[in-house]
Parts: C-alpha cells; structure tokens; sequence
C-alpha cells in the first residue's frame, strides 16, 4: 500500500491561486465583511477544485463558534419509506438554511467510545429514539447540545383508532392486528396496538385478536392459519404498516380468503407501493408538511440558543382503496 496522503489545505490553495491565505479564507467562508475581485475569487474556487480541497470541519467550527451539523439518530434496524421521506424533506429543508443533516440508523453500538457520531459537533440533535432508556439518554446528552425528540407514542395512537373507525364504518364486527416481529420498532407497534383497542372499546367490539406475522410468505401463512383457527369472516385486519399489510395479504390469497369480501385489510404509512397491490391496499396516510415545516423552524431556533414552539402531531387520513 502506498503512503497516506497528506490532507490539502488552505496553504496549498494559497499557493496554487497565488494569493494569500487570508484571501482564501475569506473566498472559501464567503466572508460577506470582505470585498474580493471576481477574477480573484474565481482563481482561488478553480485552485480549492484543482486540488480537491475540503474544509476541515473542527477548524471551521472554531472560526465561527459555531457547528451547522444537525445530527438525525434512528432507533431503527431500516429506515422505513415514510420516515426517509421526512428526513429528506428536513435534509433540503435545513440545505436552505445552510446548515447539513447527518442521519445515524441503529443503535447496536452507540455506547462505544469509538462509535462514528462521537467525532461530530452538532448544532441540533433530531431524536427518533428511546429517551426513556438511560443509556440512549446518557449516548445523546454527551453532546451537549438541544434535543428535539420525534418519539411521542401517545401521537401514534390515533393511527389504531383511525383504523378500526374506517373497518367499522364498513360493516366489520370482529377485529385483529397484525403486528410486526422486528424488535426495533415494537414501542411503535405497541402505540397503535393501543389506539386499535381504544377503537375497539369505543365502538363496543371485543378485543382485537393480536398476531405477529412474520416477514416471509410461510411465516405469513402460519400466521394467517393461527387467525383463522381463531376468528372465522368476515372481520378486519389492522396492520401495524404496509409491509405488514402485503405479507397479510399474501397469505390470504394463498389460503383462498377473498379480500375484500371475507377479510377486509388496513396497512399504515401509504408507501408507494401500497397502490399496485392485489387489490390495492387501503392504508393511513401522514400529512407531514406543516409538521416538518415547524420542525425545522425550532431546529433553526434551538442551533441559537431560542425558545423553540409546541409542534402539533402530524394529521392523517385514510386513504381507501379496494383491500376494505
């Protein structure tokens, strides 16, 4: 292997566009105090490309007192469709503002000294985790910095409500949830359980029947057999999300059970696929604009040092389609 490379700094660019170092500080920081000649300032951009200059962040961080880093951590094994289309609207979003969002997915090692996120100097902290587990408290607390939390399962509750409301409005007397087996999301999936036995209680019906199905076609099957072995049609099935949702359905089919007629399905999060399934599936959707508008607005506030506002839930809706 060869030698490491040396890093490209300011001097270098310095030296290559001819100018000084100052100049290049005040070109590469777009240092609004300072009047820089066009030519000037094109020589010093063309010199930092040539080179494949990078500023060093730590460095930069000290001139200006001040980081625009906001650091997102996942509590997730994936990063589901709609979650990564909220952290991409925050992304361009915060890009706007000049200031750049990192994402950290998973949770497996962030209690280690070595673990990646330690070498970072955020602004902001976006939490989509825990922050009732001491060690994830004590893993976002080492930054030092404010923490605007995503994790609110009393918000999550209306999603089982919305569903059992939509089955009930179509004739369904009987109801189950079918949740997930991952570990990762299962404070989630407990949240709209509840809301789906807030629903049930409301309207009068029994409990739901839980199930956990699995996230392959003959763990899918088994699982279905068991609800049958159960509950006889017509009745509803309340999915924890769409890829739930789809394994139910799979197995539907494949025991002969007609959906809509005989068991009507529900999914959660409207991904883009859930729209060419057979049928196509019904599901709850997220209006997430103004939510994540306001987000953005406290983050700007928080990296200040400012007072932050009270960010309602986001609203949802049903969106029906031939699966219920």
């Amino acid at each position: 292997m060869g030698k490491k490379q040396r890093r490209v700094t300011s001097t270098d660019v310095a030296r290559a566009s001819g100018v000084s170092r100052a100049t290049v500080s005040y070109v590469l920081n777009n240092d609004p105090r300072q009047t820089i000649p066009s030519e000037t300032r094109e020589r010093v951009l063309d010199a930092a490309r040539e080179l494949g200059y990078q500023p060093f962040a730590a460095a930069r961080i000290l001139r200006a007192g001040y980081s625009n880093l906001v650091l997102t951590v996942v509590q997730f094994e994936q990063v589901d469709p709609g979650i990564a289309r909220d952290l991409k609207y925050l992304e361009a979003g915060l890009g706007a503002q000049g200031f750049t969002l990192i994402w950290y997915v998973g949770w497996h090692n962030t209690q280690e000294p070595t673990h990646p996120s330690t070498n970072l100097t955020p602004a902001v902290i976006v939490s989509y985790v825990d922050e009732s587990d001491p060690a994830v408290a004590a893993f976002l607390q080492q930054f030092n910095v404010p923490i605007l939390s995503m994790s609110n399962s009393a918000s999550r509750q209306p999603v089982g409500r919305a569903q059992v409301t939509y089955l009930v409005q179509r004739g369904q007397q009987h109801i189950v949830f079918a949740t997930t087996e991952r570990h990762d999301v299962q404070r989630l999936a407990q949240a709209r359980l509840n809301g789906v036995r807030q629903g049930c209680a409301e309207f009068g019906l029994e409990p739901p029947l839980v199930q956990v199905v699995p996230a392959s076609r003959e763990g899918a099957r088994e699982a279905i057999a068991k609800v049958l072995a159960h509950q006889s049609p017509p009745f509803g099935i309340c999915c924890y999300n769409d890829e739930v949702a789809f394994a139910v359905m799979a197995a539907l089919s494949d025991a002969g059970i007609m959906i809509p007629e005989s068991v009507a399905v529900i999914g959660c999060d409207d991904i883009p696929l859930a729209q060419f399934s057979i049928p196509p599936l019904t599901t709850i959707g997220f209006h997430n604009r103004h939510f994540l508008d306001l987000l953005i607005e406290n983050i700007l506030a928080a990296s200040r040092g400012e007072p932050i506002k009270e960010v309602p839930p986001p609203s949802l809706s049903v969106v029906g389609r031939e699966s219920a």
